[in-house]
């Protein structure tokens, strides 16, 4: 509990100097990113330009669900540093810590050159996969993803090369599978508690962008396919929650080779969404499938798990941009409220009993949220999301109550 306490204040007090640093710095903003963005200069020279960005989030969470969930009350979600080195022939260097939840975890370490429409990054990062998945957590009007993040790679180790050519951009990279965390965490993409087997995973994206004014238009389509062997130690098949933490699919591990689902063959994840909108209004809607082979004692049995998503969204007395950062237009400040729907199913061989007891096939969700953005820097929100499972069990109802503080 003590470096836990520790850890929050470090992180609060990393905000508070770093803010009170960038007051003093260059007033040019800094370079712009695929993800998480800089915002402050540190310094600015012929040779290197380094920056500092980061935000801090802070929760009120209230869960109806069952007791494996996370815990109710305060929680800092976030505390997020992001370290930015550039060099003006195109070679940058990426370090984002975070120290929130009580635990210090590097979110993305990674090398990468920019140039002439040529984009390359190696490290630790979030692969190009997916549409809201590729969203920024600290432009989300809805505290947590949607259902679709569920089945959305983590954070891996690996390569990857973009290619921009007009409106198109096309990706291609090779990950291993992901390092197993036992922080204990409210949600990470998927599911915090998998055990890592030994498998890697190849990249596809294809995405195309339409900006004429304030209007956008963002289309993509992407494969992340590879191979993982588990062992009756590691089984490599992770379960499937709900935006609460309800643990909605989890499939059985009695720690024997009797008992205990196994990956064991090809994995995929294919996602398919568009997000399309202007100054005020946007819509979203994502499709996402995986499988897997996974086996069970002497048998073997592909897994295929499907996610849907539909999210909408308004602003009032603001102006949202392409990447859904939105600025208000006076001193009263912006409102943002939206709505959304989910369905997660899940399809194998009924003859093999892969599931553990009480596990859904199918789950349907669904939320409402509201923002008050008094700057652009400043976030207030409240969600109210639920989740409704097939097998007839406890309805899960979660409310969490945001703060947000980027720089």
């Amino acid at each position: 509990m003590v470096s836990r306490t520790a850890g929050a204040w470090l992180a609060v007090w990393l905000v508070c100097a770093s803010t009170q640093l960038g007051a003093q710095a260059a007033g040019r903003s800094p370079v712009r990113t695929d993800d998480e963005r800089g915002r402050l200069d540190l310094a600015v020279g012929d040779e290197m330009r380094v920056s500092l960005g980061g935000y801090l989030q802070v929760d009120g969470r209230w869960n109806s669900g069952p007791q494996n969930r996370a815990p109710d009350g305060l929680l800092l979600r976030r505390a997020r540093l992001v370290f930015d080195a550039a060099r003006p022939n195109g070679w940058h260097v990426r370090l984002q810590p975070d120290f929130g939840q009580g635990r210090v975890q590097v979110q993305d370490a990674f090398v990468g050159w920019r140039g002439r429409g040529i984009a390359a990054r190696l490290g630790r990062f979030r692969p190009a996969f997916g549409t809201e998945r590729m969203q920024s957590s600290s432009t989300l009007l809805f505290p947590e993803r949607s259902i679709v993040n569920t089945l959305m790679p983590s954070r891996s180790i690996g390569g990857q090369v973009s290619l921009e050519r007009r409106a198109f951009t096309l990706v291609a990279g090779a990950f291993r599978t992901p390092l197993r965390s036992d922080a204990p965490v409210v949600d990470t993409d998927g599911d915090i508690s998998a055990t890592t087997g030994v498998g890697y995973d190849l990249l596809a994206r294809l995405g195309w962008r339409r900006v004429r004014g304030s209007s956008y238009t963002d289309l993509q389509a992407s494969l992340l396919a590879g191979e993982e062997a588990g062992t009756i130690e590691a089984p490599a098949v992770a379960r499937l929650l709900s935006v609460g933490q309800l643990q909605l699919v989890a499939f059985r591990n009695d720690g024997s080779a009797a008992g205990t689902v196994v990956a064991n063959g090809a994995r995929g994840r294919s996602s398919a969404g568009a997000v399309a909108g202007n100054a005020r209004v946007m819509a979203g809607l994502e499709a996402v499938k995986q499988w897997q082979e996974v086996q069970l004692a002497s048998s073997r049995t592909p897994l295929r798990s499907t996610a849907l998503s539909l999210r909408s969204a308004v602003v009032f007395n603001g102006a949202r941009d392409v990447n859904q950062e939105i600025t208000p237009r006076s001193v009263r400040g912006a409102i943002e409220v939206g709505a959304r729907l989910g369905l997660l199913q899940v399809r194998h061989d009924p003859a093999i009993r892969v599931l553990a007891t009480g596990s859904a096939r199918e789950a349907r969700t669904g939320g409402v949220a509201g923002s008050w953005i008094p700057t652009a820097t400043t976030r207030l929100s409240a969600s109210v999301d639920f989740t409704a499972p097939s097998f007839g069990g406890r309805h899960e109802q979660v409310a969490v109550v945001r703060w947000q503080q980027s720089f």
